[in-house]
């Protein structure tokens, strides 16, 4: 499985978007991504880790 394919499960932007359509097969943002980093990538907070 092609893991650019999916929200990123460390990324708020990513986190974010599941939690406004959690249907979203793909994160949103895929475009940003040049195949080593994305423009839109910004960390979860510890303190909002479960």
């Amino acid at each position: 499985m092609n893991e650019n394919k999916q929200l990123c499960p460390n990324c708020k932007t990513g986190a974010d978007a599941l939690k406004l359509d959690p249907k979203e097969p793909m994160c949103p943002y895929m475009e940003y991504h040049n195949g080593m980093a994305c423009e839109k990538y910004k960390p979860i907070p510890e303190a909002e880790k479960e």
